[in-house]
């Protein structure tokens, strides 16, 4: 058993990159860096411009907004300065209702948001707002490494936080560095009570897997998947059912249902290929509480780890990453 010191330092990594998460963590990482900046300032600004990374641009312009019936960047960032709040992070719109939602198509349509490519980087996920009122105050904010890691905040050119020198950008110099050896042993080995928080991501993806097999979200793969039709072709298999669970999760959350996710790694698909396989395996063959507990932080972990190297907003496809977790808990659960 790895030591207890060393166990809370893993502990807490996981609970900073195992959070829930409000439809896709892009635009929602940018509604969450325009509701700061709005925070800053103090009042719906006046005007508020976003300077992003090609990789932010690319994977938000074309996804479901939570509770709005969108899609894309102008709708989350209406909605992070009018109604969003900092402390939720990547549940940043949840107060978000059918008023909200008109007051922001207005703020867009009054042509207070502008849009543009951060260029001079190599961060590949990078967040810059900058908010305005008519009274001449002006605030910034800026993520970048993470989806919830401000790196600087400022009001009027007073700066509030500057972590802008910071070497590592991607992960906090806290974060425990780790390896695979060091993955296993903490999941296979630690108190189970120390783990039980994972039980959460079960909770929350597969529910919004099971809401979506009685919905119609994005192309509905899943729900097709779960069809008595498709199951006479594909069959009543656990791999049929993985497939139909983790793919009605990922539906819903990219067509913007307003139910939050377990993420991973700053990616809602990440965190749903990290659960939902290891869970239907899990509940196929009458695993244990405590041998599915334990299956989940291998496979959460295990992501986490390879993601350390690779970075969040990778080339590399992050449900390949959190499919390899699954795989390694999926192991574990056959012996």
């Amino acid at each position: 058993m790895l030591p207890e010191k060393k166990r809370k330092q893993i502990i807490d990594l996981m609970n900073r990159e195992v959070v829930p998460a409000m439809g896709c963590t892009e635009p929602i990482a940018v509604a969450l860096c325009a509701a700061k900046c709005a925070e800053v300032l103090g009042k719906t600004p006046d005007k508020i411009i976003l300077h992003l990374s090609a990789n932010i641009l690319k994977n938000a312009m074309g996804v479901g907004i939570p509770g709005t019936g969108m899609i894309g960047l102008p709708i989350a960032i209406a909605l992070g300065v009018t109604i969003g709040k900092s402390e939720y992070n990547l549940e940043v719109i949840r107060d978000v209702n059918p008023e909200a939602v008109k007051a922001g198509q207005r703020y867009i349509d009054e042509k207070r948001i502008s849009i543009n490519l951060k260029t001079g980087i190599t961060e590949k996920l990078y967040i810059e707002a900058e908010s305005f009122d008519t009274e001449g105050n002006s605030a910034v904010a800026v993520i970048s490494g993470g989806h919830t890691n401000f790196i600087k905040i400022a009001r009027n050119g007073e700066t509030i936080l500057d972590r802008t020198t910071s070497s590592a950008t991607s992960h906090t110099c806290d974060d425990e560095e780790l390896d695979l050896h060091t993955v296993y042993e903490f999941a296979t080995t630690t108190p189970i009570d120390e783990l039980k928080f994972i039980l959460e991501a079960k909770k929350l993806n597969k529910s919004i897997a099971e809401h979506s097999f009685g919905q119609k979200y994005g192309h509905a793969v899943g729900r097709t998947l779960n069809c008595e039709r498709q199951r006479k072709i594909m069959g009543d298999s656990a791999f049929a059912r993985i497939l139909s669970y983790t793919t009605a999760a990922c539906d819903a959350r990219m067509a913007g249902a307003p139910i939050p996710v377990m993420s991973n790694s700053g990616s809602g698909n990440q965190g749903i290929a990290a659960t939902m396989p290891v869970v239907v395996y899990a509940e196929d063959n009458n695993a244990s509480e405590e041998q599915t507990i334990r299956a989940l932080v291998l496979s959460h972990l295990t992501a986490i780890y390879i993601k350390q190297s690779l970075g969040k907003l990778s080339a590399l496809c992050g449900c390949v990453v959190a499919t390899t977790g699954s795989a390694c808990g999926i192991c574990y659960l056959m012996g």
